[in-house]
């Protein structure tokens, strides 16, 4: 799984870094991909918040 954020999308509401601390994280105003997820929770957890990003910035590849 490979995800990324589309920072022209993101508005840094900051769901995603609650939801997944240890793969994204707010940078200045929008959130980045702090690394990829490497355990299933954390794929389980990355789908969650990609499927509640209010704008659709977060991209998932499998």
């Amino acid at each position: 799984m490979t995800v990324q954020v589309d920072g022209a999308r993101c508005i840094g509401c900051g769901m995603c870094a609650a939801a997944v601390p240890a793969v994204f994280g707010i940078r200045g105003r929008v959130s980045t991909v702090l690394s990829q997820p490497r355990t299933a929770a954390e794929e389980a957890r990355v789908f969650d918040a990609a499927n509640g990003c209010p704008v659709n910035a977060i991209r998932i590849r499998r």
